[in-house]
């Protein structure tokens, strides 16, 4: 952005040529960055995709042909689009619609299809020098909002009473540019990007403490539950969802109430996505062995709909989240599947919800069989009681219902060691009891009161291969070890989505997304700090976007798995390993500017040595990013290639330093990454006090090798058997 009259608009994923093109202001003489008619669109009147299905579409309607109608025909936002979108320069204009496309030949119809064309922004790369960076011009472009942008920037969000920090609006502005190219790049109507929310709870932890909180919210459910993964499959953690959906079944039957809708949507690969990336799922196939959802008899309380979504061959459907009545918001970072992964879940609730709502129905794009029940009901919200309209702590039901009285004086759940299918084999149980928690506090007494010694700990976190616990004399917080984080009270705050569409073609040209956009803008506009957990930190935006803030004097720390996904990760482009990245990162800066940048690998709370990630004992896949500890970016996105130029992402952007402070407290003390996972500051290798690599590590392959270990964990990524 700049402080002139004309803001310059890279290209976005629609050409993907890495070149700026300049839109004029809407006025003459003003400093809009915003086209004309997507000011229109974040007005708090004007109607959203919701709205509209709601109020004014015949029965039978699809999310797309409303979406079509409001926002324009086969738009780049990830759905059904193969052709590049056109930047007007003369922002006046209508937005670009489809159907300009050229007479092909049918090799050509299915190579497009495919995305395998070849295609402007598929650069020619040198192989000594490696990727290039993509996000160059934008990252350049950038600029801090003047006084007259900050004050049109903020009423473009309905954040009730509070005032957001002009790092949030510098933040929130950059992520609204990809608008000027598609109203819909964010998945969600313009005018609800922008909102309000409160976070009454956070989990850390292993998959089935994040599950069972899935668990006990969908027992409660009274209308509609909206359920999504990037990777469904039949294990433990799935069979906790699917006795809830029982469970919530046998409620609905007892107290005489209307069947709960309830619509699923996971990315399992169909050949058919070539022709329709949206798949219904039939009973026969969502109930075979390799998914084993029950069937339409053993839920007679429901009706459950299913979507397989895919954008071949690799815009994959990434997003994890949940919204139960319109009310609350799961946002998270793990799929429903039995992995060794610390993950990472927010509990959201107030008018962000709807944002996220909308989210999932454009995802669905399809009709809806049957409707949500709740579509044209939508909540309200008591803004001005503030903190006082929200319940916190002890005084958080979810929602109360029958039988929660006597759910909750059940047994409690065996050790997550044998909740997982494999750890229950190692064990020989058959299972675990059924309990439904029926608030908040009841949840975090129970999960968070089991770990009274290192030992329990250490049964806790074993989910994969069973270790021992190595930290026999552990670091000052060891005793603080809660998975589930009950936040302080507070008012709603300032609350974004920064999403990115999946996008199938092929190539590093699509990062002119509102994730991105707001990923670079943490980076550019602090002043302080920087903080990042992800599995993996590879995308060349992010590397540099890091080594530039490193070099203008803040610190950046990174949390990262050693060994993640490093099979997959080694393919050309893929941007390599975190070994290899930290290696090279270091190598890239002076002396003055290396203490700035601090690397750490994941260190799990009961070991005093990071555990390689290949081991398949313990890996962490939290996705999250601070800001001079005021903003904070969580949900699904990594800080890698496939996150950065393809898969679908759901983010939520925050403005709270109370959450932000909570949300590292509780991060430095469920691991111990902080006090053990340091890597030298002169070469970016781990050693230990007395000057050690970590035993067994191996040199990664060159060469030919290194592209075939790299198809081998690629094949193993999309059977999800890799790092999403």
């Amino acid at each position: 952005m700049t402080d002139t009259t004309t803001a310059p608009v890279p290209s976005g994923s629609g050409s993907g040529s890495g070149t700026s093109q300049t839109l004029q202001s809407p006025h003459a003489g003003s400093a809009s960055i915003l086209a004309p008619h997507i000011i229109a669109y974040l007005q708090p009147n004007s109607p959203t995709i919701t709205s509209t299905l709601a109020s004014s579409s015949p029965p039978g309607t699809s999310v797309q042909q409303v979406a079509e109608n409001l926002y324009g025909s086969h738009r780049d936002h990830g759905h059904h689009s193969h052709y590049a979108t056109r930047l007007h320069n003369d922002s006046t204009a209508s937005p670009p619609t489809g159907g300009q496309e050229k007479e092909q030949g049918t090799m050509d119809k299915l190579l497009d299809k495919l995305h395998l064309k070849k295609q402007d922004d598929v650069q020619a790369q040198d192989a000594e020098e490696g990727p290039k960076n993509p996000a160059e011009e934008q990252w350049r472009d950038m600029r801090l909002l003047t006084p007259e942008q900050m004050a049109e920037i903020r009423k473009y969000g309905q954040w009730g009473k509070a005032e957001p920090t002009e790092l949030f609006l510098n933040i929130f502005a950059q992520s609204l540019l990809p608008l000027n190219t598609d109203p819909l790049k964010n998945l969600v109507s313009p005018s609800l990007i922008g909102s309000c929310g409160v976070i009454p709870l956070s989990i850390i932890s292993v998959i089935p403490d994040i599950i069972q909180h899935h668990a006990d919210i969908i027992v409660r459910a009274q209308h509609e539950i909206f359920l999504a993964t990037n990777f469904w499959e039949a294990s433990s953690a799935a069979k906790t969802i699917v006795d809830a959906f029982k469970e919530l079944s046998r409620r609905v039957i007892e107290r005489n109430g209307k069947k709960v809708v309830i619509k699923m949507m996971y990315d399992r690969g169909n050949p058919q996505q070539v022709i329709d990336p949206h798949q219904a799922v039939d009973v026969k196939t969502y109930t075979g062995d390799k998914v084993k959802l029950p069937s339409p008899e053993e839920i007679p309380g429901c009706i459950l709909e299913v979507q397989n979504y895919h954008q071949p061959p690799v815009g994959t459907f990434h997003a994890k989240y949940m919204v139960v009545d319109r009310q609350i918001a799961i946002l998270n970072s793990n799929n429903i599947q039995d992995r060794v992964n610390v993950e990472m879940m927010n509990h959201i609730e107030g008018p962000i919800v709807q944002s996220l709502y909308e989210m999932a129905l454009v995802s669905w794009w399809k009709t809806f069989d049957p409707p949500l029940p709740l579509l044209g009901l939508p909540p309200t919200y008591d803004l001005a009681r503030g903190k006082e309209a929200y319940d916190f702590g002890m005084a958080h039901p979810v929602i109360e219902t029958k039988g929660d009285i006597e759910s909750a004086a059940q047994q409690s759940r065996r050790t997550l060691a044998e909740h997982h299918a494999r750890a229950a084999e190692e064990s020989g149980s058959s299972g675990k009891e059924d309990v439904w928690d029926d608030d908040n506090q009841h949840e975090a007494d129970r999960v968070d009161g089991q770990f009274t010694s290192e030992q329990s700990i250490n049964q806790h976190l074993n989910t994969g291969n069973r270790i021992d616990f190595t930290d026999l004399d552990p670091p000052p917080n060891a005793a603080s070890f809660k998975p589930i984080v009950l936040h302080s009270p507070h008012d709603p705050f300032p609350m974004a989505l920064v999403n990115r569409p999946p996008r199938g073609r092929p190539g590093h040209g699509d990062v002119f997304v509102p994730q991105d956009q707001a990923w670079l803008a943490g980076f550019k506009f602090a002043k302080k700090s920087v903080f990042i957990q992800t599995p993996t930190f590879n995308a060349v935006p992010a590397v540099e976007a890091a080594l530039d803030a490193c070099r203008r004097g803040i610190k950046v720390q990174i949390y990262a798995d050693l060994g993640f996904n490093d099979e997959g990760e080694l393919l050309p482009f893929q941007g390599g390993t975190n070994q290899m990245v930290s290696t090279q990162m270091y190598s890239r800066l002076s002396d003055e500017h290396q203490k700035n940048l601090e690397i750490y690998w994941y260190t799990a709370k009961d070991q005093k040595t990071p555990l390689n990630a290949v081991k398949k004992s313990r890996n962490c896949h939290v996705k999250l990013m601070i800001i001079d500890e005021q903003i904070g970016i969580q949900g699904n996105g990594n800080q890698d290639t496939q996150s950065w130029f393809h898969s679908q992402e759901i983010n939520v952007l925050i403005d709270s330093r109370v959450i932000a402070t909570e949300w590292r407290e509780a991060i430095d003390s469920n691991q111990n990454t902080l006090y053990y996972g340091k890597v030298s500051q002169e070469d970016g290798i781990w050693r230990d006090s007395q000057g050690n690599t970590l035993p067994g590590e191996k040199k990664p392959p060159k060469g030919p090798m290194k592209s075939l270990v790299g198809v081998k964990g690629a094949i193993q990524r999309v059977r999800g058997e890799g790092g999403f």
